[in-house]
């Protein structure tokens, strides 16, 4: 990702680096565990035009999603809502370790070659950096909401044979802050998905900013690589 100043501290355009391992484990049926680690690396300027690198792990989180409703309509279409709980710990700093809490609301819809994925939560935040907030990581709570299109290019239609499906992939992804500050992001991608693995290219660029207290997004990119077993 890379930023614009930030109007508090004056970081003049830090980029960050993340590698994101996300493990996601079927507890029983219709509940599963998800835990995210991600490792980030920040290279940022200051007013004076010094450059300085930062490394470590992000916030760890764990989350439970638990499915409540399944109408399996037939063939691959199906329509699912989920409950999400976790926490996000904040392990950067031995000296001001916090834990917050999130919960949220998932709804699927799967028809014919179409996939919609709406999702949003609420986190309680306990502690946070303003200097160092991209979104919802400093001391106001966070709303988000997700928006998620997905359409099969490849194949028309799965048969007996099929091992795998290309799919367009967009996304709004929205943050709301209990300080005021809003923004809204886009994110267009191509993913393969196949039975025991899957690849996915996206970037994220943004649509609406009204932010007083953190940097604003340029744009970003990504690379996803998904591994089932």
């Amino acid at each position: 990702y890379r930023y614009g100043a930030n109007p508090l501290s004056g970081v003049q355009q830090p980029d960050k680096y993340i590698v994101d391992t996300s493990l996601q484990i079927g507890v029983l049926r219709g509940l599963s565990l998800t835990i995210d680690a991600p490792v980030e690396t920040k290279v940022s300027e200051n007013r004076q035009g010094v450059r300085d690198t930062d490394s470590g792990v992000d916030d760890v989180d764990f989350t439970l999603k638990w499915r409540v409703y399944q109408d399996d309509s037939g063939g691959i279409d199906t329509l699912r809502i989920a409950l999400l709980g976790g926490v996000r710990l904040d392990t950067s700093r031995r000296d001001d370790f916090n834990a917050n809490p999130h919960l949220g609301i998932v709804f699927t819809k799967v028809f014919g070659r179409h996939g919609l994925n709406f999702d949003t939560s609420y986190t309680l935040t306990t502690g946070g950096d303003r200097d160092d907030n991209f979104g919802g990581e400093g001391p106001a709570d966070a709303w988000r909401y997700n928006l998620a299109y997905v359409y099969r290019i490849f194949p028309d239609a799965f048969t007996a044979d099929s091992t795998g499906a290309w799919y367009l992939t967009a996304e709004l992804n929205g943050i709301l802050e209990t300080n005021g500050d809003h923004e809204l992001r886009f994110g267009p991608g191509i993913m393969y998905e196949g039975r025991r693995f899957g690849f996915e290219i996206m970037g994220q660029l943004p649509v609406y900013s009204r932010l007083d207290e953190r940097a604003e997004l340029e744009f970003g990119v990504g690379v996803g690589i998904r591994l089932l077993f």
